[in-house]
């Protein structure tokens, strides 16, 4: 849905833009907001007080935050920063890795991190998180050239996932599948082209962009909704 919309599809997005930037600006006078990946707040230096707006984001999630040609983008990115000129700050963009447990290595001096991810209990006892804003669609994807052509065709087979996204959908909905986890989207792609796995589920707005610079390599069974919501 961000490839290729129409002028109408476009007013809408800029609408929801317009309103996400309002909501994450009120939220900074929490003393560190995360719209994604967490650490927590007692081990991490905040440099609220400089004239840099220090944000943190994992750089590999296209179209959310990604690097091309030296420069950090991305639809997350690009509310950064205009919470930073609203702030009448300059911005540095911090590229941060995380696992499972989303910890952030104490050294690091943040003011916030934006890199969508779902809102749990868990998470939300090491952050103050934003309000949601984005409940996620994933793809079910696999390989065009297989005999694969319905979603009935993978049930029993094995099906890869993000470890930080296994929550993300129902125990019922996954119980049709073999699980196997990964941690980032490149080595569960790789699984995928080499059929270590023959299918994986992956989030709707880095799927289109996987699938569009891959055209004809893969196809989508189904979508299905998330049962968290992001911040």
């Amino acid at each position: 849905m961000f490839l290729n919309f129409t002028p109408k599809k476009k007013k809408v997005l800029l609408i929801f833009i317009n309103i996400f930037i309002c909501v994450a600006i009120i939220l900074l006078v929490s003393p560190l907001v995360s719209c994604g990946a967490s650490g927590t707040v007692d081990e991490m230096k905040i440099a609220t007080d400089s004239k840099k707006l220090m944000v943190g984001s994992d750089t590999t999630y296209k179209p959310f935050e990604f690097k091309e040609d030296g420069n950090v983008e991305g639809f997350d990115i690009d509310i950064a920063r205009e919470i930073a000129k609203r702030m009448d700050k300059e911005i540095e963009i911090i590229s941060i890795t995380w696992d499972s447990t989303y910890q952030i290595p104490e050294d690091l001096k943040l003011d916030m991190i934006i890199s969508a991810v779902p809102i749990t209990d868990e998470k939300e006892n090491l952050v103050d998180f934003s309000n949601p804003y984005f409940v996620m669609e994933y793809m079910l994807v696999t390989l065009s050239e297989t005999d694969i052509k319905i979603k009935e065709d993978l049930n029993g087979k094995v099906i890869g996932i993000l470890k930080t996204e296994k929550n993300c959908l129902s125990e019922d909905y996954l119980l049709n599948y073999k699980i196997e986890s990964y941690d980032d989207i490149l080595t569960m792609f790789d699984n995928l082209r080499n059929k270590n796995v023959d299918g994986v589920l992956i989030s709707l707005p880095i799927g289109v962009n996987m699938l569009s610079e891959n055209k004809g390599i893969y196809i989508v069974l189904e979508v299905v909704k998330s049962n968290k919501e992001f911040g």
